[in-house]
């Protein structure tokens, strides 16, 4: 068996529709997956449970062969960027004043 790490984005209620809304972040064998899900309860139910509804639904989405809306998102390894100096150094005020007036 393996743990999969997971992430809640912030649960928002949906009066249209009556349901909670979130996206669930899966982390899958060093890749990202999120999922928009939603689960239908009433705006007094308890926390725990639309918690657990909004993981069990992402974790179905994440499972199926062909899920139908789902985002994937590759951790890039981390690399340095080499800049190009600046072409103009940054000069206190007084020295650029003397070349100023030796100009």
């Amino acid at each position: 068996m393996r743990t999969e790490k997971l992430q809640l984005s912030d649960i928002r209620y949906n009066p249209e529709y009556s349901a909670f809304e979130a996206i669930v972040k899966i982390h899958d064998r060093g890749e990202s997956y999120e999922y928009p899900t939603h689960i239908v309860a009433p705006l007094q139910a308890e926390f725990s449970l639309i918690a657990r509804g909004l993981v069990e639904k992402a974790h179905r989405a994440h499972q199926n062969e062909t899920p139908t809306l789902r985002l994937r998102k590759a951790t890039a390894p981390v690399q340095t960027v080499n800049r190009p100096a600046p072409r103009f150094r940054e000069t206190p005020l007084m020295m650029r004043m003397l070349r100023a007036l030796a100009a």
